[in-house]
């Protein structure tokens, strides 16, 4: 009786162990990572715009866009890896929200794809942190420097 009672506890003991690992997991796969935020002093319509073309000039190419929305979303071309026939790709999700005529949030969300000869497909994952953030953001800052002096009346 004490065998039974000790094998039950350890197989008890090693399920509850696994459950906990495979729950760590899944809270990796399914993170909410919360976008990268930055207020602009523009109109939504401006900062869309500028967004666009923060994009392209980033080598991403538009894969959805909407006015009314808000949303930008766009992706850069397959890169190579250092594993032999592995790819990355980068997918930016834009939100603009505008707080009211003068003042504009964008919310950016970084993913990243990596596939290779060894996975059935691409998996995918949000990056918290990221040069390519900082390099939209100035992008964006740039456009809409541009966009300010291109609205400004001639003298």
């Amino acid at each position: 009786m004490k065998f039974a009672s000790l094998l039950l506890t350890l197989v008890l003991g090693l399920a509850l162990a696994g459950c906990e690992s495979i729950s760590e997991r899944l809270a990796e796969r399914f993170d909410n990572t919360p976008p990268q935020t930055r207020d602009f002093p523009a109109d939504q319509k401006t900062v869309f715009f500028a967004a666009q073309k923060a994009v392209k000039r980033m080598d991403f190419v538009l894969t959805r866009t909407s006015l009314a929305q808000g949303i930008v979303n766009a992706r850069s071309g397959i890169r190579d890896t250092a594993v032999f026939g592995a790819g990355r790709q980068f997918i930016l999700e834009i939100r603009v929200h505008g707080a009211d005529a003068t003042l504009t949030h964008a919310n950016v969300k970084l993913t990243e794809l990596l596939e290779g000869d060894f996975k059935a497909g691409a998996t995918g994952k949000t990056v918290r942190v990221h040069g390519l953030y900082d390099s939209f953001y100035e992008q964006l800052e740039q456009a809409l420097r541009e966009a300010t002096i291109a609205a400004k009346p001639a003298p």
